[in-house]
């Protein structure tokens, strides 16, 4: 069941990858989401397994508001074969920035993955937004915008694996992650 839901997930990513949520507008500090709270208490910058090496790649984490933000996430198979085919969506990693409270975005074919051979997966925004939502304008200069710039506060930046270990998708999902906090001033 969990992999319904999981695959669910990365359909509507690729289908839709929309934002939602607020530009940090402060008239009442909400508490973060605990899940959210607990990862930005202990980054994780590489996963390793058996199958894959996952890094996030990020000079540093502190920011001043007018700052891009740029950093990427590489893949590298490591297993036993001289290679491995994925399964997936659009993308193969996909990326989310969440405050917590108010603000999220979103953002994530088959493919042979080499042996010991790293691809890079640079962070870019993709999303929408209504235009009856509250914070629309915010939204719009926010996707306007090549560079990942942030309002002041806390962000939990995420890499995810969107992708699975063979055609039937479903049963097969690979669970690879990797995050951090970063402050912009």
């Amino acid at each position: 069941m969990r992999r319904i839901a999981m695959l669910v997930v990365v359909l509507l990513l690729s289908l839709s990858l929309s934002a939602c949520g607020s530009s940090g507008n402060k008239e009442k500090e909400e508490a973060a989401d605990p899940a959210v709270a607990a990862k930005m208490a202990s980054p994780k910058l590489v996963h390793k397994d058996d199958l894959f090496e996952m890094k996030l790649n990020i000079a540093k984490t502190t920011f001043s508001k007018d700052e891009p933000i740029v950093y990427s996430t590489s893949l590298t198979y490591i297993g036993n074969q001289d290679s491995i085919t994925i399964w997936g969506g659009q993308t193969y990693i996909g990326f989310t920035i969440t405050d917590g409270k108010k603000f999220h975005m979103d953002g994530a074919m088959t493919t042979k993955l080499q042996k010991g051979v790293t691809t890079e997966y640079p962070f870019y925004k993709s999303g929408g937004y209504g235009a009856d939502d509250p914070d629309a304008d915010f939204w719009h200069d926010f996707y306007k915008e090549k560079e990942l710039r942030l309002p002041p506060g806390k962000y939990l930046i995420t890499a995810g694996c969107v992708f699975s270990l063979d055609e039937s998708v479903v049963d097969s999902h690979y669970d690879g992650e990797v995050y951090t906090t970063i402050t912009v001033e």
